[in-house]
């Protein structure tokens, strides 16, 4: 499974109650090449399902890659980052994959069938979320 990489925007730095973009690379269905053994061939496929978000303050599920604009998956913090490790949130994406297979040939048990769910998670992005304070004067 590939490795999904994690992008955010504003991109690296958000505020409180600033909505975040979330989105990765890497939510693509994969094959592996077909195999043989005898008189099969069999062949893998790994479809994306959804991406499970790690945020630092919350977790998050979306059905898809997300986008940089935000309409498909996205954040608005509550609390900054001051209190994580090093001043930023580590966000992770999991993406979890439905994998199926395909067997043809006259030795095959069956045409088919579904291996079950398998998972691969990004490696840590920090993330610094800010506050903004004003003050007014009367």
């Amino acid at each position: 499974m590939p490795v999904p990489t994690v992008h955010t925007a504003p991109d690296g730095k958000t505020y409180v109650k600033v909505r975040t973009a979330l989105w990765v690379d890497g939510f693509d269905t994969v094959q592996t090449p077909p195999v043989s053994a005898g008189d099969q061939l069999v062949q893998a496929t790994a479809t994306p399902k959804s991406v499970q978000w790690n945020l630092g303050e919350t977790t998050l599920t979306c059905n898809g890659p997300g986008n940089a604009s935000g309409t498909e998956c996205s954040h608005t913090y509550n609390r900054s980052s001051t209190h994580a490790t090093g001043g930023a949130y580590q966000i992770t994406a999991t993406i979890t994959w439905n994998v199926t297979y395909t067997c043809v040939g006259a030795e095959c048990d069956q045409e088919g069938g579904t291996l079950g769910d398998l998972s691969m998670t990004s490696v840590p992005t920090p993330l610094v979320v800010g506050e903004i304070q004003t003050n007014t004067r009367q």
